[in-house]
């Protein structure tokens, strides 16, 4: 499971990098025209979102399937938001290259969802608390993610040096980070947690009952709450540390 997570935020790392290049390569170069305008979309249904690209995208509680998007007018087009399996996908078409000049915001109606990944620089967060028995996130790169969760059993994989920021709760959470990456969760509480960190990243997570901690390089884990059941372990210069 842990290999399973590293796997997941590495390839979201990859997959960026590899789109980044092909815009870099690619002769269909748009610029933002500065008129900055709204279009609404509908898509099937889906319970997974993938974001790839400098997106700012906001998850709210509605109509599943109903996406607003606010860019430049030349650059929606470009845009694509387009469901695969039970999976929804936002990035810009391949073989462009985008440059706007203002921000691009997309709102996206949500239901029942069970993961967000985030691939590259953009900002993912939620206006309202997302209840659900399974829930990952994955980051791969240097983007954001804020949300409010109420879980049963969570996960959370860093790959890169992305940031992840967590309010709400769960009853099992599994945290991982490879790199310098860092989870902010001391307003998510978990009941069982089990964390680790390779690399010089930081968690910060409020622990009820059990903590499993592991840290291997300069990263720590920081940890408020009273578990009645601790078991860590550090090699290198990091440590898991009790913050009460």
């Amino acid at each position: 499971m842990k290999t399973k997570f590293v796997i997941t935020s590495m390839l979201l790392f990859f997959s960026y990098t590899m789109n980044a290049q092909d815009w870099w390569r690619s002769k269909n170069r748009i610029k933002g025209n500065g008129n900055q305008i709204t279009k609404t979309r509908t898509v099937s249904s889906f319970n997974e979102i993938n974001v790839g690209g400098s997106f700012e995208v906001i998850l709210v509680k509605g109509t599943e399937g109903k996406i607003t998007i606010e860019a430049e007018e030349n650059i929606i087009p470009y845009i694509e938001t387009e469901v695969d399996g039970d999976r929804l996908k936002i990035q810009y078409k391949r073989n462009t290259n985008i440059r706007s000049t203002k921000s691009v915001t997309i709102r996206v109606q949500i239901k029942d969802l069970e993961s967000v990944s985030l691939g590259g620089s953009g900002k993912i967060s939620s206006e309202d608390l997302i209840k659900a028995k399974d829930f990952k996130v994955n980051i791969g790169g240097s983007g954001n993610i804020d949300l409010h969760l109420e879980v049963q059993n969570g996960s959370a994989s860093i790959g890169g040096s992305g940031n992840l920021i967590l309010r709400g709760k769960a009853e099992k959470m599994r945290s991982k980070i490879a790199g310098s990456g860092s989870i902010k969760a001391y307003a998510f509480t978990a009941d069982d947690l089990n964390a680790s960190i390779a690399g010089s990243g930081n968690i910060k997570i409020t622990v009820q009952t059990k903590i499993k901690a592991k840290v291997v390089g300069s990263g720590n884990i920081y940890y408020k709450g009273n578990p009645k059941h601790v078991d860590t372990k550090s090699i290198g210069s990091g440590d898991v540390i009790d913050k009460n």
